[in-house]
């Protein structure tokens, strides 16, 4: 992934620091880095930066190659292939910076996560014959289409490296008959030499590419590279492994005769593709590994702005170059039968010996004794960085409860366990788990996920797996539908319900103690949790009088109830904040002081405030009309209403710095909590929102988009993620009810009880 540089001081290509090591091939190396004038951390900021070795003379032929590396990547314009930013060819070691993009190849993905769902091979196809489209459009072939050239990033996957590209009219500049490609990935015509190639050749090598990334191995794979050139050159390929909706498109793709492959234009539409997916379908596996490297780059940016340096910084994950015939590494042999073993694979070694020959001209051994390709970003045919003696860098763990709408100030600013993307639970990997309909408002402790269900049904889940730990039934009829969330108290977690509130052993599920409901009819309406007390709103039986209650109980010391005060509204959930607690009803709001119940302030009932989020500038009511209603915080009078012409439907949140942002059920509206100005970047669409560390994350269904969190930025695009379910229509369409961020992983309830973890984009 990233190897640190040599102590020392800064390195300096051009007008950009190197920040760590991406690769190396047989005549260059790639570095991350970023200007020397705009260092940053964000790595959608950062590029990769191509250099030439240090020990290798640079004459006139090799400029003149790295001069057609640069037209050819200069003529490509398109979004799925990674952008040229910056070169130098002229320079005593020549240069080029290319956008960099913070994810695996597909080769070490596969490799690491194994072969793609078909919803993923599809759009992967879909985008890089797009890719390949743009390269023939400007006229240049590409030539070295293969797994480990193919980047994957949060918005789907990029072309990279054009090293050995040529244009349709150029004259080569190998040897006659020289071979250039990658073995396993090289067309027939390859094998004929340069001059013969054509833009199906590139389609040839793209179907190779998608029978990868759909079975885990290459088409033409074999122990032997003499068997393997054999095998391209009577494209006789091995698609078993290959699932059968895809399977058609990626045998058109193989034919030997050039005329008989469809275009890549063709191809975009053979897969489906004539639009582009709201957000890109990759598995959680994936979205793993670009949570991994997202981190790695963002943390030696951090070093390098900090002035610290990147001399320390961990080696991280080996990078898992893919080919047929590496020395010393094979991926593992998917499940099932072994595959056929050819008789005249041996045989036929001295009749393709010439090809085997040419090919070695081109396909160098790396460093560690693995073929690879010309140099790209990455693990482009690219030495691998050996493991650190301390293994890759691994997350800390969770320390902290996270409760669905945040912790102190509840407006979705998660504090440090939120905005620490590396901070999750130990052991933690994308998973789903189906619960009951009804649950909603989970809580997440380090190690369990505690949801509730109506009437006090609770399900406990492995926070690392989504493992159903225990599972408690409801426990009596209750005045509301939807659930009340939890209160994890060290050990313990408690739970209300039609009868009460019980309390059970976080871990094994035994009940610990139990308090029954208030006497005179009182039935729970909600609760919150604040510093190890639970406090519970409860309405009175016959609701005559308006009569409200609301207790303060310490679940961890046997259910021991602190006080209990009456009050003359019919309360909503109360919120507690700032040495308050505070207390919907009727309308109005009224403050509780938390040592006692004393009530502290009380509003005014003309703004039909009934549900509230509360924030240390300002309290957020939200009744039953349009936008929300901001009170100050310590006499309860209304100081602005936000989003007048929003229909909110959930609660909103609210940044660190003050961002409040409202959702009606498909966009989500931003609006500055002190001043009520709109914010400038307009709708933004899902349906519920949150913030974590320094993104907004906008989450409908299971698909997930992540922006910057002040809307002013510029410094980090859009990203999105679609979560992997088990169901074929995907499970957006019963609606996010509760979104949890920490670290840098989600915890979403659907409406229907799936609930789904997976990375944050």
């Amino acid at each position: 992934m990233l190897e640190a540089l040599p102590a020392g001081p800064p390195r300096l290509v051009g007008p950009y620091r190197l920040l760590a090591r991406l690769g190396a091939g047989g005549m260059g190396e790639v570095h991350l880095a970023c200007r020397t004038d705009r260092p940053t951390a964000d790595p959608y900021r950062m590029v990769a930066v191509k250099t030439v070795r240090e020990d290798l003379e640079v004459d006139g032929d090799f400029r003149t190659r790295f001069r057609r590396e640069i037209t050819a990547a200069r003529a490509v314009d398109s979004p799925y292939a990674a952008r040229l930013v910056d070169a130098d060819a002229d320079a005593a070691a020549p240069w080029l910076a290319t956008e960099y993009v913070p994810g695996p190849s597909l080769a070490e993905a596969v490799v690491r996560s194994g072969a793609l769902p078909v919803a993923a091979v599809r759009a992967l196809g879909v985008t890089l014959a797009r890719a390949l489209d743009a390269v023939h459009g400007a006229q240049v072939l590409h030539r070295d289409l293969k797994p480990a050239n193919v980047l994957l990033g949060p918005g789907g996957p990029k072309l990279i490296d054009f090293g050995i590209a040529q244009a349709f009219e150029a004259t080569a500049l190998t040897s006659t008959g020289l071979v250039v490609g990658s073995p396993g990935f090289m067309s027939p015509e390859h094998l004929v030499g340069s001059r013969a190639v054509v833009p199906a050749s590139d389609v040839f090598c793209l179907g190779a590419v998608l029978a990868f990334a759909a079975s885990g191995r290459g088409p033409f794979h074999d122990d032997e590279m003499a068997a393997v050139i054999y095998r391209i050159s009577r494209a006789e390929a091995e698609l078993d492994g290959v699932p059968e909706e895809l399977r058609p498109t990626v045998e058109r793709c193989l034919r030997r005769d050039p005329a008989e492959r469809p275009s890549a234009a063709e191809l975009v539409e053979l897969l489906g593709g004539a639009a582009a997916p709201e957000a890109f379908p990759w598995p959680g596996g994936v979205l793993s590994l670009l949570a991994e490297y997202g981190e790695a780059a963002r943390r030696a940016g951090e070093e390098a702005a900090s002035g610290a340096g990147v001399a320390d910084l961990p080696t991280l994950g080996p990078v898992v170059p893919y080919s047929p015939t590496a020395v010393g590494y094979r991926p593992a042999e998917p499940a099932g039968p072994a595959p056929r073993r050819r008789p005249w694979a041996a045989i036929s070694a001295a009749v393709v010996a010439v090809a085997v020959v040419a090919t070695v001209g081109v396909v160098m051994l790396d460093r560690g004794g693995r073929q690879g390709g010309s140099v790209g970003q990455g693990p482009s045919g690219s030495a691998s960085p050996s493991t650190s003696a301390s293994g890759p860098a691994a997350p800390r763990t969770l320390s902290r409860v996270v409760l669905p709408y945040g912790g102190e100030g509840h407006g979705g600013d998660y504090g440090t366990a939120g905005s620490r993307r590396t901070s999750r639970p130990a052991g933690w990997s994308p998973w789903t788990r189906q619960l009951d309909e009804g649950t909603e408002a989970c809580a997440l402790s380090p190690e369990v996920l505690v949801c509730p269900g109506a009437g006090g049904a609770v399900s406990a889940l492995s926070a690392a797996d989504g493992r159903v730990l225990w599972s408690k039934p409801g426990r009596g009829a209750a005045p509301r539908t939807s659930a009340q969330y939890p209160a994890i108290v060290g050990d313990l977690v408690a739970v209300t319900g039609g009868d009460g509130v019980t309390a059970y052993g976080l871990k094994d599920g035994a009940q610990r103690w139990k308090r029954g409901l208030p006497a005179g009819g009182w039935a729970v309406k909600g609760t919150d949790l604040h510093d190890g007390v639970l406090y519970t709103s409860y309405v009175g039986g016959t609701f005559e009088n308006g009569a409200g209650l609301v207790t303060a109980v310490r679940p961890g010391d046997g259910g021991e109830e602190l006080w209990q005060r009456r009050l003359d509204v019919l309360p909503e959930g109360p919120v507690v904040s700032g040495g308050s607690v505070f207390v919907p009803g009727g309308g109005r709001v009224v403050a509780l002081d938390v040592r006692d119940g004393k009530e502290t302030a009380r509003g005014s009932d003309a703004y039909g405030c009934y549900f509230l989020t509360v924030h240390k500038d300002g309290v957020l009511c939200r009744g039953a009309g349009d936008g929300v209603t901001v009170l100050d915080p310590r006499t309860l009078e209304r100081v602005r209403t936000l989003g007048a012409g929003v229909r909110t439907t959930g609660a909103p949140a609210v940044s660190a710095k003050g961002v409040v942002v409202l959702g009606d059920g498909t966009s989500l509206h931003e609006y500055d909590l002190r001043t009520g100005a709109e914010g400038r970047r307009g709708p933004v669409q899902g349906e519920r929102a949150a913030f974590s560390g320094d993104r907004l994350l906008a989450v409908r269904g299971t698909t997930v988009s992540s922006l910057p969190a002040d809307d002013s930025s510029t410094e980090s695009a859009e990203r999105s993620a679609a979560f992997t379910t088990p169901r074929e229509t995907g499970a957006r369409d019963t609606g996010a009810e509760s979104v949890l961020a920490a670290g840098g992983a989600l915890f979403i309830t659907l409406a229907d009880g799936l609930v789904v973890s997976g990375y944050a984009p």
